[in-house]
């Protein structure tokens, strides 16, 4: 039935994921993941008077955690997408 010198062909190779075709959504994320960190950070420095350690440091820190975190997102992805 089956005869052992026949060997089936090999697979096809798997082609690498196209870059994409233009770097403006990339350098939109960079961009925006900065301005997002650094307006952050300094409304976190605002509203503790310079002393991010101090009693409000916390408060401000957990408010402020969300966009800190969205910031952060923006410029990984931002990176991520124009080194590919």
């Amino acid at each position: 039935m089956s005869d052992p010198s026949v060997i089936p062909p090999p697979p096809p190779p798997v082609n690498p994921v196209p870059p994409p075709k233009s770097t403006g959504l990339a350098w939109f994320f960079l961009i925006s993941g900065g301005i997002v960190l650094f307006l952050t950070l300094g409304c976190i420095l605002a509203v503790t008077e310079g002393n991010p350690f101090s009693e409000m440091g916390g408060i401000a820190l957990l408010c402020g955690s969300p966009t800190l975190i969205l910031g952060g997102l923006f410029l990984w992805l931002g990176s991520r997408r124009l080194n590919r």
